[in-house]
């Protein structure tokens, strides 16, 4: 089966007075039909500068890029059946909306600019999407301001949709909105994908978020992927000391004390990267070799890939270390 999307050594540097910044450097990925591919990671890794590469807003420095098997030549022509072929839902509706133009309007626009169907067709169009994603008709005739902040996301997930891309990449979709509004559009993903046959590359910096609606996931430090596999393999074995620490990191997980491998420090800069593995100055397994050699992606077993020297040796500390009994501290009190 062909995949929606591929990329192979995808490559996006940028030149700066401080040097060559290298925002995304070296991902390999694959999105299969009706799958959702999580990317998670920390602000400033180059998840969204790869989003927007994959959406054609910015060109890629090196590699290259698959839509449905076809490769991306960067070319203008090519920009009509690659909007056809990917959307993309960005994380904040009230800047991606157009504040002058009503939510039915809003909704027609990729139909009107590819030229498709009679205005009597677009608009039955618009309603039948308008629907699909949990508006009601007289939403239509309202505008962006006149609307929660959940329904706004509706309104992007259905101008999304009205071309019927095979891909919707998902750029921290979730993150701007409550808890209780998060459910229901993270529900709504499901429903869409069951329904549409949809594929997602889901982007955000919540592990949890992205365990709840991927398939797989891959994790991204400093422009490259450390680990990917099955969402379930990848959250439970945490071969790679980061993502142990993005799971660590969440509160629901912090249950015992020797779990809690919270990472101190920001992320080093993409213009002048540690020497090989870049996640060493942070990492507490980091030994002479990881300053030497970079590590590349080693298939651990079960469809789980990871870039770490000592994988093996991590997992099996941990492994001890999770059947250790817990020594509960009981503090004595009057009644």
């Amino acid at each position: 089966m062909t995949p929606v999307l591929q990329t192979n050594d995808l490559k996006v540097h940028h030149k700066t007075p401080r040097g060559m910044l290298r925002a995304v450097d070296g991902v390999s990925i694959e999105v299969a039909p009706g799958e959702t591919l999580g990317l998670v990671g920390e602000s400033g890794c180059g998840k969204s500068t790869l989003a927007r590469c994959i959406v054609g807003i910015s060109r890629p420095t090196e590699g290259s890029l698959a839509l449905g098997g076809v490769v991306q030549q960067g070319r203008r022509a090519e920009r009509f059946d690659r909007a056809r072929a990917v959307q993309m839902v960005f994380q904040d509706p009230s800047g991606s909306l157009n504040p002058r133009l009503s939510v039915g309007r809003i909704i027609e626009e990729p139909l009107m600019v590819h030229r498709i169907g009679s205005r009597m067709e677009r608009r039955k169009r618009v309603e039948e999407i308008a629907g699909q994603v949990g508006l009601a008709p007289y939403h239509l005739a309202r505008y962006p301001h006149e609307l929660s902040g959940g329904q706004r996301q509706r309104v992007s997930i259905a101008r999304a949709l009205t071309l019927e891309p095979g891909l919707l990449v998902c750029d921290e979709a979730v993150s701007a909105l409550d808890v209780s509004v998060q459910a229901q559009v993270l529900n709504l993903f499901l429903d869409l994908q069951q329904r549409l046959g949809l594929a997602y590359l889901f982007i955000s910096h919540d592990l949890a978020v992205v365990r709840y609606i991927a398939h797989r996931i891959a994790v991204m430090y400093l422009g490259r992927i450390v680990e990917v596999g099955p969402a379930e393999a990848v959250w439970s074995r945490r071969n790679h000391p980061y993502t142990r620490a993005l799971v660590d990191a969440i509160p629901d997980e912090m249950t015992r004390q020797d779990q809690a491998n919270l990472l101190e420090g920001d992320v080093p800069s993409p213009v002048n990267p540690p020497s090989g593995c870049a996640f060493r100055t942070r990492c507490p397994h980091a030994r002479a070799r990881c300053a030497e050699d970079v590590p590349l992606l080693r298939d651990r077993g079960g469809g789980l890939l990871v870039a770490c020297h000592f994988a093996e040796e991590i997992e099996a500390g941990h492994e001890a270390a999770d059947r250790a009994p817990v020594a509960l501290r009981v503090v004595s009190g009057g009644t």
